[in-house]
């Protein structure tokens, strides 16, 4: 049996999906990370991180600095990561250089989320570009879908005219 399609009020064709109200509800939603309005110093936020970071690994924290060792190429040791995340070490500040593989060794992101954040941008993680490519691919189906609307529309208004 075949389908029937939907009748569409030709009145209603101009209105706003209702998803597409809920989704513009909020634009600055995504304007400001989380982290920028955070009141405790960025140094805090880091140590809180890394702690949570090797905490929910799974691994001890020699098992960290080993596999950031193999990873790096340079001894670390869990000395120095219990230095970079003590509250009492202020002057020990993990290098950039081995945030990376802090964050691959531990498989958590929040660090870097927390530093990208810190510069008043956000942090895509390689996973969730195809997500962003597909809403831009989304995105210009939907506009295309207006124009050929829009389209429809004249022609269909210059054949009654010719008529």
């Amino acid at each position: 049996m075949a389908r029937r399609k939907a009748k569409i009020d030709s009145g209603m064709e101009n209105q706003i999906s209702l998803f597409d109200q809920i989704e513009e509800i909020n634009p600055w939603k995504f304007s400001a990370p989380d982290y920028q309005v955070e009141t405790k110093p960025l140094q805090g936020r880091i140590r809180e991180a890394m702690n949570e970071a090797m905490k929910n690994s799974g691994l001890k924290r020699y098992e960290v600095a080993g596999r950031m060792s193999e990873h790096l190429g340079i001894e670390i040791t869990d000395s120095m990561l219990n230095a970079y995340t003590a509250e009492s070490k202020e002057g020990h500040r993990m290098p950039a250089e081995f945030i990376p593989a802090f964050c691959l060794q531990t498989k958590d992101y929040k660090l870097l989320e927390i530093l990208v954040a810190a510069a008043g941008c956000r942090m895509v993680k390689s996973d969730e570009i195809y997500l962003l490519e597909l809403g831009r691919v989304q995105q210009a189906q939907k506009t295309l879908q207006q124009k050929e609307r829009q389209l429809q529309k004249e022609w269909e208004r210059l054949r009654k005219t010719a008529r």
